[in-house]
């Protein structure tokens, strides 16, 4: 057993198979619109604000519309009108390859509830029970806690944090991407994948086409990732009143030590180490 996503499940159950998922995964992204795709289809936001938005979500761990209104791009009414469009149109995996005609409209909530109890064990809050020493790490919470969020925002992935386990041996991915955050117990954040995980993360975050990136541009835009992650972490820990200092990114990290968490994406296959120094 492992972290996944419901359409994983459904493919390990037999019910669908992997093409049925990449259509309705495809279904899915041409129906559920972020919420500032919204705002200017509502002609609420110029796309120029919208993107001025997305920028300054780099910096500042806040969702679109709350920082749009903090901004003085939307008002609260409108940001409350937009939430109530995008819940109402929004498409998930399920009811996607229902709509296909991938998956017997009876079939899917027997599935729901099968794949509820299967995952169960990985539903764990924010404020997640982590081993020592990572348990007295001020840095590890805030980066587990990120990871998803940025994820989201910088690359449409949707992602999921397993519970962690002790590194036993380097994990088998072609791509890693390691970052080292000094200060109040120092922590190794490596960011491993497959390659469709890290041309995802790596073209969005970059602002490129998938078709034009090498693995050396590929690395970097994970880098680059990993950089908007941890100085957002960091940015918390100062607040907190914890010194802290970014270290050089290592493109190809040596995993010896840590502890892994396997990650349920959307997009290929991946997983965090964090290892403390």
């Amino acid at each position: 057993m492992s972290v996944k996503f419901f359409g994983q499940f459904l493919i390990e159950r037999g019910e669908v198979d992997s093409g049925h998922v990449r259509e309705a995964i495809e279904l899915m992204e041409q129906n559920n619109r972020s919420l500032g795709e919204i705002a200017v289809a509502e002609r609420l936001l110029s796309l120029a604000d919208s993107d001025r938005v997305n920028r300054r979500q780099r910096t500042v761990d806040k969702p679109f519309g709350d920082l749009a209104v903090a901004m003085t791009l939307l008002s609260s009414d409108q940001l409350v009108s937009c939430l109530r469009l995008q819940r109402e149109s929004r498409l998930m995996i399920g009811e996607a390859l229902v709509r296909l005609g991938h998956l017997a409209e009876d079939r899917l909530a027997p599935a729901l509830d099968a794949f509820k109890a299967d995952q169960a064990q990985y539903q764990v809050a924010a404020d997640r029970i982590l081993p020592d020493p990572l348990a007295n790490n001020r840095i590890a919470p805030y980066v587990l806690d990120m990871l998803p969020k940025f994820a989201m925002r910088m690359a449409s992935i949707t992602l999921k944090v397993g519970v962690p386990q002790v590194l036993a041996e380097s994990p088998p991915f072609p791509f890693r991407v390691s970052l080292p955050i000094h200060g109040h117990r120092g922590l190794e954040i490596t960011l491993v994948g497959d390659r469709a995980f890290y041309l995802r993360l790596a073209a969005r975050t970059a602002g490129l086409e998938e078709s034009v990136l090498d693995d050396e541009l590929i690395a970097d835009g994970v880098g680059e990732f990993l950089n908007v992650l941890c100085g957002n972490a960091m940015s918390a820990l100062e607040r907190d009143g914890v010194p802290t200092e970014l270290g050089v990114p290592d493109y190809d990290a040596e995993l010896s030590d840590g502890w892994i968490f396997d990650l349920g994406t959307s997009h290929g296959r991946a997983a965090l180490v964090l290892a403390q120094f």
